[in-house]
């Protein structure tokens, strides 16, 4: 079995909870847990376009860092348990490590669904990005005003607070949005959104693309 490498820190309760589903996806499979290597890296932040802006280039030391760390671990496979960062990820070589994409998996998992019309709950720097712009996929975000709410609830998670006030805040943002606009399913694409729902249910009656849960249930079966 394949040696897994975890980059977290960004978020530190989404790496957590990714490390939590791939090791119960693991046992539900009756497959042996692989060796993991969890790096939790306080990462500089860069989740505004400003941010990403400003501090690129550190967070490309930071990112080279943490890849050098798994390298030197002898880590084969590895996943970014953040969505934002991979903006960066996608520049840097890591020839020696085969790196799985979250948006990949999550995109491929709402293709299989036949869902191509995705609202994109994420970071600013995120939503203005083209993680989740690939072929086949037609991506919708919040409005302005919905944008500033998520960005303040993504704020509070990495604070610690996870509160089912804001589980309803963003179930609001996803049904207001819905009245205007038509999608086949929501993709919960910053990984603090996943621990919120873990801990008070967002609600939607369209499907739900958890970006920890879908990537650490496919990963098991790449180990």
């Amino acid at each position: 079995m394949k040696k897994l490498g975890i980059i977290g820190g960004a978020g530190p309760l989404a790496s957590a909870l990714f490390y939590e589903t791939l090791i119960h996806e693991s046992y539900s499979l009756g497959r042996d847990v692989p060796e993991i290597v969890l790096l939790n890296y306080p990462f500089t932040r860069g989740l505004s376009l400003q941010e990403g802006r400003e501090n690129e280039l550190r967070l490309k030391d930071e990112l080279n860092y943490c890849i050098q760390n798994l390298v030197n671990f002898g880590v084969e496979v590895a996943v970014l348990a953040c969505n934002t960062l991979h903006l960066i990820l996608k520049k840097l070589s890591h020839a020696s490590i085969q790196f799985h994409y979250l948006p990949e998996i999550v995109v491929r998992a709402a293709k299989e669904k036949a869902h191509h019309r995705l609202l994109i709950l994420g970071t600013q720097n995120t939503c203005h990005s083209h993680l989740y712009q690939v072929a086949a996929i037609q991506p919708l975000y919040p409005c302005s005003k919905d944008q500033q709410c998520i960005n303040e609830v993504i704020d509070r998670v990495l604070m610690g607070e996870i509160l089912r006030e804001d589980a309803m805040l963003v179930s609001r943002v996803i049904q207001q949005t819905s009245h205007s606009n038509e999608f086949d399913g929501v993709v919960l694409g910053c990984t603090d959104f996943p621990v919120l729902h873990h801990r008070f249910p967002i609600s939607s009656v369209k499907p739900l693309y958890d970006s920890i849960k879908i990537p650490a249930k496919a990963l098991v079966g790449f180990l």
